[in-house]
């Protein structure tokens, strides 16, 4: 599903400027330890037009010209649009470990991320909003792994539908 969701990015990316808005999340979930790693790849334009509308700067990301507080404003935005709630109450505090920038010919940031549960993980709820602020059709596709001999569980978000529960 991850690789049929890439391979349509790219081949869409050749056509058009991108004709869809969407986000791409790839969570790995330690229910055992408690441990949730995950990225976020969404487009750079798309980023930008964050940045400009929401915190009034000029982006530039990855530009010689890229804002001082762009990547610090971008993780904030991200911070208040995703979220993650484990065993029906505990929010996780998610921490970026790093942003980097494909080299594609429509780029897209990736988000490197964690969060840690005091305890292990029976269920979890994942809020996902990123640009549905600003864009209607905006969709945000979730796909899960949980680490057991699972297939990973895919999740189509939207404006409307912006958060799905799993128990494990």
């Amino acid at each position: 599903m991850v690789l049929f969701f890439t391979v349509w990015l790219n081949i869409c990316s050749l056509f058009f400027a991108h004709p869809a808005y969407t986000s791409i999340t790839d969570m790995d979930v330690d229910a055992q330890r408690g441990i949730v790693v995950f990225n976020i790849r969404i487009f750079v334009d798309d980023l930008e037009t964050i940045l400009h509308n929401k915190y009034d700067v000029d982006g530039w990301i990855g530009t010689p010209k890229e804002h001082r507080d762009s990547r610090r404003l971008l993780k904030e935005y991200v911070n208040e649009r995703f979220s993650i709630t484990v065993n029906n109450g505990e929010k996780l505090d998610l921490v970026t470990d790093s942003m980097t920038i494909s080299n594609e010919e429509e780029p897209m940031m990736w988000f490197y991320m964690k969060g840690a549960a005091n305890q292990s993980i029976r269920s979890i709820e994942v809020e996902n909003r990123l640009l549905t602020d600003f864009f209607a059709n905006q969709k945000n596709l979730v796909i899960i792994s949980t680490g057991r001999n699972e297939r990973e569980k895919g999740y189509d978000l939207n404006r409307r539908n912006y958060k799905f529960e799993l128990s494990l």
